[in-house]
């Protein structure tokens, strides 16, 4: 029944964002339309893939409850370099949401982790697709990270297990990872309101630099910076 709701839902998706008059194929013929999609588009344009497509035009807590129902088809439909890009960011945002934080503003403290403690800590916990998320700890005071299961959450920063496969697979060998504190600006019916976040940023063996963050819709590429 999961599977051929999952199916079913993704047709519905595919024929709203194509603008088409609804029809209800059948579960054998989406799964073969995604297949090739898949094959042919997720690669390069990501924004055209139809899963993708139906992620894009939710709201942040809508797209958290989908992905707890229905994550499998990012996993199975290998869709991790897609939600890489959904919160990938310039190294200018990155700066500017973390020296907003009170303990950034002379300059931006980072706390290191190995990229292998992550790999191993996920493969200990035997978390798998959106079964459960990653939040990072820190602690100031004997300075260094840590790395916590827990559910997906609208308080802190939490990150899923595809977003990292996603950052192995774009950047591949991934050496470290640093994360420091942040203030984000959520878009919220009463206006900007401030959050305070953890983000991150990854080194790969070759020195290159890639920048992550958590925000309201990490769909978007124009992030929301907090109010002064």
């Amino acid at each position: 029944m999961k599977k051929t709701a999952l199916f079913l839902i993704l047709s519905l998706a595919m024929i709203g964002c194509e603008g088409k008059k609804k029809e209800t194929p059948s579960e054998n013929s989406v799964q073969k339309t995604q297949e090739r999609n898949t094959m042919t588009v997720v690669s390069t344009d990501c924004k055209n893939d139809p899963i993708i497509k139906f992620l894009s035009s939710m709201y942040y807590s809508e797209r958290a409850n989908w992905l707890s129902e229905y994550g499998e088809a990012i996993c199975k439909y290998n869709l991790y370099s897609c939600i890489e890009d959904f919160h990938s960011i310039p190294d200018t945002i990155f700066t500017k949401l973390a020296r907003q934080h009170l303990r950034n503003s002379s300059g931006i403290k980072l706390y290191e982790l190995p990229w292998q403690d992550l790999e191993d800590f996920i493969k200990k916990e035997g978390i798998k697709c959106y079964d459960a998320y990653i939040a990072f700890d820190i602690d100031t005071i004997n300075n260094k990270a840590s790395l916590r299961k827990t559910p997906f959450s609208t308080t802190e920063a939490t990150y899923s297990i595809p977003l990292f496969e996603g950052i192995k697979k774009e950047h591949k060998n991934i050496q470290t990872i640093y994360v420091t504190e942040a203030i984000v600006g959520y878009k919220e019916k009463k206006g900007i309101v401030n959050k305070e976040r953890i983000i991150f940023k990854v080194k790969d063996t070759s020195g290159g630099y890639f920048h992550y963050d958590i925000s309201d819709d990490p769909a978007k590429k124009t992030r929301i910076l907090p109010k002064k």
